[in-house]
């Protein structure tokens, strides 16, 4: 079986012609995908003329070390959100210099545990202010929609941010890191064609 499926290889493919094609870079922060993100770019033939590097942080302890956040940010963490990724997006962004910079972080499976914070499932719909949201809304938080498949993704680059999130609808771990790759992708493609518009 190939590594890099026959779904997956031409979106890789269309992003690496038009990040070199324009001289642009991408950069990658992970936590849900384990590194296949940067493993699927990185398996383009010429993929130094456009692939920075990355992060891969899984732990609370190395999103502390590595995504730029406080203390106070690490300890307050309740886990993947749109909020989250995009600051992560945005200090690997300055920190690499790189064009644009694609994170992810979700639920891969089997449960929804972040090292102490769990699910409830008499837990209430509560808003919470998110400052950084780039149209300025609040993000709403249902402990509903922390559930395995669920995954958040950010966009920062020269034309602004975007945040998105998706649920694959899979339980199974291994399927879900794959699919997140792939839907990172996607949207990542999806950005970079706006960009010509």
């Amino acid at each position: 079986m190939p590594f890099v499926t026959t779904e997956v290889q031409p979106i890789v493919e269309e992003i690496a012609t038009i990040l070199k094609s324009r001289n642009q870079t991408i950069a990658v922060s992970e936590a849900a995908c384990g590194g296949i993100l940067s493993a699927y770019l990185v398996a383009v033939a010429g993929a130094s003329k456009f692939f920075q590097g990355g992060t891969l942080v899984y732990s609370l302890k190395s999103k502390l070390k590595l995504s730029g956040w406080s203390e106070s940010e690490i300890l307050s963490y309740t886990g993947p959100s749109k909020k989250s990724v995009l600051k992560q997006a945005r200090n690997l962004r300055m920190e690499l210099g790189s064009t644009y910079v694609l994170c992810e972080s979700g639920f891969a499976g089997p449960s929804v545990d972040v090292e102490g914070v769990t699910s409830s499932p008499n837990a209430k719909k509560q808003k919470i202010e998110n400052k950084d949201n780039t149209n300025g809304e609040e993000e709403t938080l249902l402990d509903d929609s922390r559930k395995v498949g669920t995954v958040y993704f950010a966009i920062s680059g020269p034309n602004g941010e975007e945040t998105t999130v998706e649920n694959t609808g899979l339980s199974d771990r291994v399927e879900n890191m794959e699919e997140f790759a792939k839907l990172g992708l996607e949207f990542f493609l999806q950005v970079l064609k706006n960009a010509d518009k």
